[in-house]
């Protein structure tokens, strides 16, 4: 999963390290996000100076998926979780899902992203969150690995990239790097205080283990519908 952001494009070089070639995969889910595009530069980035051949990077929609998870209950889990988590939550578990049915239509064994520790207060990033959503892939015997979730500091990132000659554009805003990935309007609203004011959210493991299991069930049939194998199989 590739936005073109210093996470993503640090879990893409440490990737290379172990597979021939990837398969760069930016989402969009379909409700607010916007400068889509800027991933393709940092796909162009790591191209420049690993070579097209180790490359394919997608630009793909999963707002069906994103709107089956989520929109259609919308005002349902709002009353029955109250928090603004579930927004985020169903987007990237949206993506994951739309992960699952790319690597299982195109015979790929292992996929990534770029979570972090050092931003494990995104609910999506949250070490149960990790473990929930590696158990997901799993039922369809894929292996899903967090390569720099444990690498340290976003200065430990840059590096890499530096070490590599990977140039990472953008104006950095905290722990954000505007400009070099796609833009979620919502997103950023719901996270302005944490993005701006360090004013982290603190969610209730419980609910969000919760909604990961009442929402991958909807994702897992959604999983058999596009490509005809069974959680499990």
């Amino acid at each position: 999963m590739y936005s073109g952001g210093l996470d993503s494009t640090a879990s893409a070089i440490v990737m290379l390290e172990q597979f021939e070639k990837l398969h760069l995969l930016t989402y969009d889910y379909g409700y607010g996000q916007i400068f889509l595009k800027w991933a393709r530069k940092g796909a162009n980035g790591l191209i420049d100076v690993f070579g097209r051949d180790r490359f394919v990077h997608v630009i793909a929609s999963v707002k069906d998926i994103f709107q089956r998870i989520f929109v259609r209950s919308a005002v349902r889990d709002y009353k029955r979780y109250k928090s603004r988590f579930i927004w985020c939550l169903a987007c990237k578990l949206a993506m994951h899902t739309g992960n699952i049915v790319y690597c299982l239509e195109h015979d790929l064994q292992a996929a990534s992203d770029g979570s972090s520790s050092e931003t494990e207060y995104y609910v999506e990033q949250m070490p149960q969150s990790v473990v929930a959503i590696r158990d997901f892939y799993k039922e369809f015997g894929l292996q899903f690995v967090t390569p720099v979730y444990d690498i340290g500091s976003r200065e430990a990132k840059f590096k890499l990239l530096a070490e590599k000659g990977v140039k990472s554009k953008g104006i950095a805003v905290r722990d954000r790097n505007p400009g070099t990935q796609p833009l979620c309007v919502p997103g950023n609203l719901i996270h302005f205080a944490s993005t701006f004011f360090g004013k982290h959210p603190d969610y209730d493991e419980k609910a969000v283990l919760r909604f990961i299991e009442e929402k991958t069930k909807i994702a897992k049939k959604f999983v058999e519908e596009k490509v005809g194998r069974p959680a499990g199989k």
